[in-house]
């Protein structure tokens, strides 16, 4: 009995120490977590990553063991060496990948995977190396990059309609909310009577052939539509 009532004072003693400990490794791994915050390098998902981990941390909740293990594989890649690395390779990406960044970026906004990468993108912050490299070389990136390359088959002013493929629910979109008897409207006047290329957008949306977008303003309206390529032709000229 006595051998127990040791091992209790013993603990007992040590539990200040115990605490201090446990307080001070919380307190680096929260300094670890400001520090990697400050680097450019930080961005995307491993920033909103350690953001709610750092949340976490000063609302004194414990993290759990993936947490744990997460946060060691983030911290890793977030350090001063990758930031100088990170610092080299924006100057090559400003020069060489830039514009298609922002093409990738205004696709990849409406998927979901490539998504906080592709945010950070369009505010104008520099991406990580690799996950940029994978995110170009993704085999719908690269049908995106055509699309958005190649020149269009309508120009401004042509006189389009809807091909037999077009459906007035799903290939259509509108810049403006509207009552839904308005935009029936428009959208059964286009299908009846076509309407004109106001102008070609930059932005593809689709990884499919054709996929891209065209402002149209409907013959007899004065509110535009957005319209794939894909989904239109021109329209027979009367003798």
């Amino acid at each position: 009995m006595w051998f127990l009532e040791q091992i209790f004072l013993d603990f007992y003693l040590k539990m200040p120490y115990i605490i201090e400990d446990a307080k001070e490794s919380v307190m680096n791994t929260a300094k670890k977590i400001e520090s990697a915050l400050s680097l450019a390098v930080c961005g995307g998902w491993d920033r909103k990553f350690l953001e709610s981990v750092l949340s976490q941390i000063e609302k004194g909740r414990d993290l759990s063991v993936k947490q744990r293990q997460t946060l060691g594989k983030v911290l890793a890649r977030n350090t001063p060496e990758a930031d100088t690395q990170h610092t080299s390779w924006a100057v090559i990406y400003d020069r060489e990948h830039k514009a298609a960044a922002k093409i990738l970026a205004m696709y990849h906004i409406h998927q979901p995977y490539y998504r906080p990468m592709s945010k950070d993108i369009l505010k104008g912050i520099v991406p990580g190396r690799n996950k940029y490299l994978r995110m170009a070389d993704n085999k719908y990136s690269k049908k995106v990059l055509h699309e958005a390359e190649r020149a269009p088959r309508f120009d401004t002013n042509t006189y389009v309609v809807p091909r037999a493929m077009f459906d007035s629910h799903k290939n259509i979109e509108f810049q403006t909310d509207m009552i839904w008897t308005h935009q029936n409207k428009i959208i059964r006047n286009f299908k009846k009577r076509g309407g004109f290329v106001v102008a070609v957008l930059p932005d593809i949306r689709s990884a499919a052939k054709g996929a891209k977008r065209y402002k149209l303003l409907p013959i007899g309206e004065t509110t535009p539509i957005i319209v794939e390529e894909r989904f239109l032709k021109a329209a027979k000229k009367k003798k």
